[in-house]
């Protein structure tokens, strides 16, 4: 009796189509030949000696205050974290993850001459970048979140105030965890697709990425004038909840965006230039 129940709904229930089954197969090929190439290149080691950059700074930092006897004036976990986002993740540890992974997602496949592979094979052009850029997203996005991660329960263990464990878990210290984790996946995500499109329109695209990210992100977006509006820099920095100051030098030019509409730019953005880079790899002409 169970069993032909059990049939009769699979029976009930609508099969996906064919076609839509067979994209899936090969989006999900593509994948995993793409994840398993990212977890073996060397781009993997440089992106870990990265990540480990921020959380190495407050055990240097304790290691000379406690050498130097300075040790009494301990900073405020929070704060330091705060600082640390601000300052080291936001403009340089975000930047330097989502070239990594941005830039190689199409200029990879020209250096490597494998272009001629993949136009002989039937997979859409759409599906191959889609696939690459999940599993190099995938592979960059578990690197922040675990440097984040790290660097969180470093500065809590090294300058603690009280009982560390029931302070570092409340959710008033967590939630700040939590928001700039989502923060940072969403913006790598825009980041690392600008940086797909740019890698794959534009020769030398390191060259144009170093200066796009400090120079124009960098400059632009603290003018006190509307222009900062088509910077990356700016829809992120107005997402995080504890950059009170900017946000308020923001104004200066009149009244900020929502946090609504920068999460829709941002996501916007991601599928304009992978729309855009996958237009590139059906246009380029194999040689």
């Amino acid at each position: 009796m169970n069993g032909t129940m059990s049939a009769s709904r699979r029976a009930d229930t609508p099969a996906l189509p064919q076609g839509f089954r067979l994209r899936l197969r090969q989006l999900q090929a593509v994948f995993s030949l793409y994840w398993r190439t990212g977890l073996r290149a060397r781009r993997l080691w440089v992106a870990v000696i990265v990540a480990l950059i921020p959380p190495a700074l407050p055990v240097l930092a304790a290691v000379v205050s406690r050498m130097t006897g300075h040790s009494g004036g301990l900073p405020q976990p929070m704060n330091f974290f705060r600082n640390l986002v601000a300052l080291l993740y936001l403009h340089v540890i975000l930047y330097v993850l989502a070239m990594l992974y941005g830039l190689a997602l199409i200029s990879d496949e020209v250096e490597g001459k494998t272009l001629v592979h993949l136009k002989l094979r039937p997979i859409p052009r759409s599906l191959v970048v889609i696939g690459k850029y999940l599993a190099s997203w995938l592979i960059a996005a578990g690197l922040l979140v675990g440097s984040l991660t790290l660097t969180y329960g470093t500065v809590w263990l090294l300058y603690r105030h009280g009982n560390v464990w029931q302070e570092m878990g409340q959710w008033d210290n967590m939630r700040w965890l939590v928001w700039d984790s989502l923060i940072f996946l969403l913006a790598l995500s825009a980041y690392m697709s600008l940086f797909a499109c740019i890698g794959a329109w534009m020769p030398h695209g390191e060259r144009w990425a170093v200066v796009f990210c400090f120079g124009w992100e960098s400059l632009i977006t603290y003018l006190p004038a509307r222009l900062k509006w088509i910077t990356l820099m700016y829809h992120v920095q107005t997402l995080f909840p504890h950059n009170v100051a900017v946000v308020k030098f923001f104004s200066l030019a009149g009244e900020p965006l929502s946090k609504t509409v920068c999460v829709l730019i941002l996501l916007a953005v991601v599928a304009v230039f992978l729309a855009l880079t996958i237009w590139n790899l059906r246009r380029r002409e194999i040689r």
